[in-house]
């Protein structure tokens, strides 16, 4: 596992303390998961935070604590320091309810403009909150608190199946748009990995395992994705080849659907 740099440790350090500031004793535990334990931190990697509360969140207490993550976190790309992605998980919901689980908080550089134009954080039922978990429960760093696998039931591979079907027919709607079609297809290659394997491995990983379904022209496309992805090779304009990238996807749905959808 790689170390992280000082504007990280820094910007890590900066969120534990001014949750504890709001959360006090009812501040459970904080995680790092995602790339930086899993794969390693790429150029425009986000840096991962699952925080653990033992109650829910006032809307003052959203507000507070997006106003602080907005100056602790920084875009995409920056020099030395992360972008951050926060997501705040009420303890007993995760351990007695039923998924598809509420976050109290999701915060993400996705969400900047909209907060500096006054928009709100607000508590919701996300699907994806199992896969996170998951991902969590597989690699995961404890900054506060025990062990994540202590006190967590295993997500089993159902609960994982179950929010894939959920989000899936998204990506595959939307995969062409905001200029992040990299980012869609890489975590198709994920959801083709994870249902064959019963297992989450780094997008890069996914993807290479992912050459094998398809074509040599196509083949040499996704390689361009994971060499961006890993800082590898030069970014693409990818908007210019959407018809290149829909064989790619048509093929990973034709891995995905039998895996996903038959037996249903």
């Amino acid at each position: 596992m790689q170390y992280l740099k000082y504007d990280e440790k820094y910007q890590v350090e900066s969120v534990k303390q001014r949750l504890q500031q709001v959360f006090q004793e009812q501040l459970y535990a904080i995680y790092l998961y995602g790339s930086y334990v899993c794969g390693g931190l790429k150029h425009k990697s986000d840096l991962d935070i699952l925080v653990i509360i033992e109650r829910s969140i006032t809307t003052i207490e959203r507000e507070r604590i997006a106003k602080d993550l907005l100056q602790i976190s920084v875009p995409i790309g920056h020099a030395s320091a992360r972008a951050l992605e926060v997501t705040i998980l009420d303890k007993e919901s995760i351990t007695t309810l039923h998924p598809p689980y509420q976050y109290q908080l999701q915060y993400g550089e996705w969400l900047r403009d909209e907060l500096l134009n006054g928009a709100q954080l607000s508590s919701q039922y996300d699907p994806d909150l199992s896969i996170l978990l998951k991902q969590a429960q597989l690699h995961h760093v404890a900054i506060l608190g025990p062990n994540l696998n202590l006190w967590l039931p295993s997500i089993n591979h159902k609960q994982i199946k179950d929010a894939i079907r959920d989000i899936y027919p998204h990506i595959i709607a939307h995969w062409k748009d905001d200029q992040d079609e990299r980012n869609q297809i890489l975590a198709l290659c994920r959801i083709a990995y994870t249902l064959n394997k019963k297992t989450i491995a780094a997008k890069d990983i996914a993807a290479m395992w992912c050459l094998q379904f398809l074509d040599q022209d196509n083949q040499a496309l996704l390689q361009l994705m994971i060499n961006e992805y890993t800082a590898q090779g030069d970014e693409q304009n990818w908007s210019k080849l959407h018809p290149e990238l829909e064989k790619i996807v048509i093929a990973l749905q034709q891995h995905i659907h039998p895996l996903l959808f038959e037996g249903v």
